[in-house]
C-alpha cells in the first residue's frame, strides 16, 4: 500500500474520543457472539481476526466475549492494522494474549488464513492514499468523483475477495463500515471551513481516502467476492451520533482527521481550525446535528461447510 500520505491514521486519543465508534463496535460485538454459538456449538479451537483493530479496545472485548462464551475451547485471535504502533498497543495491552498483524486488508499477510471468524468495524470505509483535489470524493466534479468511485470500489471489492479467501470452510464474518452519507453534516462543516481564510490555501492539499458504498454496490461486491446471496445479510442503520455536545464532536471529527490536517497546517492553525469547527457547532442545535448521522451497515457472512 502507498504510504506517500497517509491522512488515515488515526490520532492517538481517537479510541478515548469515539463514543459512536464504541457504541457500534460492541453491537457488532453481540452480532458475532450470537452467530458464533448457533455456527460452532462446542469446538476445541477457534481462530478469530479483527480487521482494521487500531489500538485493539473492541479486539479485547472481543477475546473477553467468545472467552465467556465457549469457555472450554482455545480462542486463536488476531488483530490486522497497518500502524505498527496500534498493534504493539494491542499485543501490550492483551498481555500477549492476541496476537498483532501489521498489514493491510488490501494485501492480507500470509498469516492471515483458515479463519472461524472474522469481524471489523469502523474499517473497510477507509481507502489507500489517494491524491484528490478535495478533501473528500464528494465534493469532486462529476468526472474525477466518478474515477475515484471505480478506483475505491475496486479496493473494496479486493478486501471481500480476501475475506472470502481467509475463510475457513463453515466460517462467520460481520463486519460493519460507512455507507453513502456516512456523518454527511459534519464533511459539510469541514468542506465549509476549508472555503475561509486562512484554510483555503489548503482546500487542494487536505484529503480523507473514504468511500462509503451504497447498498446495491456492496451486494455486488459480495457476489463477486464469492458469497452466495443466501448467505448474505445486510443490515442498515440510521443513528444519532453517540456525540452530543459541540466539544464532543469536534473531539470525535479530529481524532480521525488530525493527523492528516497536521501535514499541512502548523499548530496553530491546526488549533484554529478545530475552534472554528467547534465554535460554529456550538450555534448550531446538536440534537438536530447529531440525528441520523450515523449511517452503518451490518454485514453477516457465511461460507458454507
Amino acid at each position: 500500500m502507498r504510504r506517500q500520505f497517509e491522512h488515515f491514521h488515526m490520532s492517538e486519543d481517537y479510541e478515548v474520543n469515539s463514543l459512536s465508534q464504541k457504541i457500534t463496535g460492541r453491537h457488532v460485538i453481540q452480532q458475532v457472539i450470537q452467530m458464533a454459538r448457533a455456527q460452532f456449538k462446542n469446538p476445541e479451537r477457534l481462530r478469530a481476526l479483527d480487521i482494521a483493530c487500531g489500538p485493539g479496545n473492541l479486539t479485547i472485548e472481543l477475546l473477553h466475549a467468545l472467552e465467556e462464551s465457549f469457555p472450554n475451547t482455545k480462542i486463536v485471535l488476531a488483530g490486522l492494522d497497518y500502524s505498527e504502533k496500534n498493534v504493539n498497543i494491542l499485543i501490550e495491552a492483551s498481555k500477549g494474549a492476541v496476537e498483532g498483524i501489521v498489514g493491510s486488508f488490501y494485501e492480507f499477510p500470509s498469516a492471515i488464513k483458515n479463519e472461524d471468524i472474522i469481524f471489523s468495524n469502523h474499517g473497510l470505509h477507509w481507502q489507500p492514499p489517494y491524491e484528490m483535489n478535495n478533501v473528500i470524493y464528494s465534493y469532486l466534479d462529476s468526472k474525477e468523483r466518478a474515477k475515484y468511485e471505480t478506483w475505491a470500489l475496486k479496493n473494496f471489492k479486493k478486501a471481500l475477495v480476501n475475506i472470502y479467501n481467509a475463510m475457513r470452510e463453515g466460517a462467520i464474518a460481520v463486519i460493519q463500515f460507512g455507507r453513502e452519507g456516512q456523518i454527511q453534516k459534519l464533511w459539510e462543516l469541514v468542506n465549509k471551513i476549508f472555503d475561509e481564510p486562512p484554510f483555503r490555501e489548503y482546500r487542494n492539499k487536505v484529503n480523507f481516502p473514504v468511500y462509503h458504498p451504497s447498498v446495491a454496490n456492496m451486494y455486488s461486491s459480495l457476489d463477486e467476492a464469492g458469497f452466495a446471496k443466501e448467505n448474505i445479510e445486510i443490515n442498515v442503520l440510521a443513528e444519532d451520533l453517540a456525540e452530543d455536545t459541540s466539544s464532543s464532536i469536534t473531539k470525535f471529527l479530529r481524532g480521525f482527521t488530525g493527523p492528516g490536517i497536521g501535514q499541512f497546517f502548523d499548530q496553530e492553525k491546526v488549533e484554529l481550525f478545530y475552534h472554528t469547527i467547534e465554535e460554529k457547532l456550538s450555534h448550531s442545535d446538536i440534537n438536530e446535528f447529531r440525528k441520523g448521522q450515523l449511517l452503518t451497515t451490518i454485514i453477516k457472512l457465511k461460507k458454507p461447510g
